[in-house]
């Protein structure tokens, strides 16, 4: 095991270095730990199937923190990660990020209870795992027009999960969605949610993943206007009818 160990946080660290990302020895230690938490918890829930530890350093830690290059790190900001699986990007970022406030949202309550977990073990603070669905929480007070950022990674196409994500920022808010290489089709399908919602497509970024082949982009949304009361509409319904 400590060989093991030790071949996957100089793994780690190689990555991170080559994102030209400032790390401490301890969030190593911690993202080591994340992955022996995971990978037990794993047998039980089937959180992922990528499981062998190359492929979750690139595809999963990495490709998480990837995004950091593009944050303005001014102030503490509130994040929620909508369809946050095992954690990823949300538990990775805050990782990395630990004075910001981060919501992790999932309609599962396994992987809501691992991510619980998870944060506990790691003796994380700023940091809820809440089991529900972002249709029913973005009509909740304190949950609408309240996140400086909302993330999201292989959730939904684009035009479905703007009606998941816009309603929870703030106006001048901003969403980081994590797409492949289909991008420019959904951003085409996505103009009638895009203006219905109040929101524009304010940049395109091509990402980097050291060592990962397949195309990655982020695609960043700025909310501009306040997003009409209806949306978004009952549970299902936008992935049954997108705008």
């Amino acid at each position: 095991m400590e060989k093991n160990k030790k071949e996957f946080i100089k793994k780690l660290k190689d990555g991170i270095e080559e994102l030209n990302i400032s790390y401490s020895s301890e969030q190593l230690e911690q993202l080591w730990e994340y992955y022996r938490f995971f990978i037990e918890e794993n047998k039980k829930y089937n959180l992922s199937t990528i499981t062998e530890a190359d492929a979750v350093i690139k595809k999963h830690f990495l490709d998480s923190l990837v995004i950091l290059k593009q944050l303005n790190l001014e102030g503490r900001k509130r994040w929620l990660d909508i369809g946050s699986g095992a954690g990823f990007p949300g538990m990775v970022l805050k990782l990395f990020l630990p004075g910001d406030s981060f919501y992790l949202l999932d309609s599962s309550a396994k992987k809501v209870n691992f991510l619980n977990q998870l944060s506990y073990k790691l003796g994380l603070k700023g940091i809820d795992a809440t089991h529900g669905r972002a249709e029913d929480l973005a009509q909740i007070g304190e949950w609408r027009s309240s996140f400086d950022y909302v993330c999201s990674r292989a959730v939904a196409s684009l035009n479905i999960l703007l009606e998941y994500a816009v309603p929870f920022l703030k106006i001048g808010g901003l969403a980081y969605l994590y797409k492949g290489p289909e991008y420019e089709e959904e951003i085409e399908a996505a103009q009638a949610a895009l203006k219905t919602l109040g929101a524009e497509v304010e940049e395109i970024i091509e990402l980097d993943v050291p060592g990962l082949e397949a195309e990655r982009y982020l695609i960043v949304v700025k909310k501009t206007a306040k997003t009409p009361e209806k949306y978004p509409r009952r549970a299902g319904i936008p992935k049954k009818r997108p705008l």
